[in-house]
């Protein structure tokens, strides 16, 4: 999570199809245990690369490199952001 957004990389670069598809429906869902929440997927113009670079390697060590040094995992980046429900809820918990 960089300045409270989520944000996530497709280790294989914009041709892998897990990014293909997200970029051609622009929405999913989400899971952590046994909540399931639908999110948006937006692929924003600037994005703080760096932030996300130290977030990955913050998390994960040495083994975010795949993912922080890589300029076709950066290429793969997108934001994940709530999708409102029927009941007015939002899609994630921060």
């Amino acid at each position: 999570m960089v300045r409270g957004e989520l944000y996530v990389r497709a280790y294989r670069g914009v041709r892998s199809r897990w990014y293909q598809a997200a970029q051609q429906h622009r929405h999913g869902q989400i899971r952590v245990g046994a909540v399931t929440r639908d999110v948006l997927l937006e692929t924003p113009d600037t994005r703080p690369a760096s932030e996300i670079d130290a977030a990955y390697r913050n998390k994960y060590g040495q083994a975010a490199d795949a993912l922080a040094a890589s300029p076709t995992a950066h290429a793969a980046t997108m934001r994940i952001d709530p999708a409102s429900s029927s009941n007015g809820a939002t899609g994630l918990v921060r």
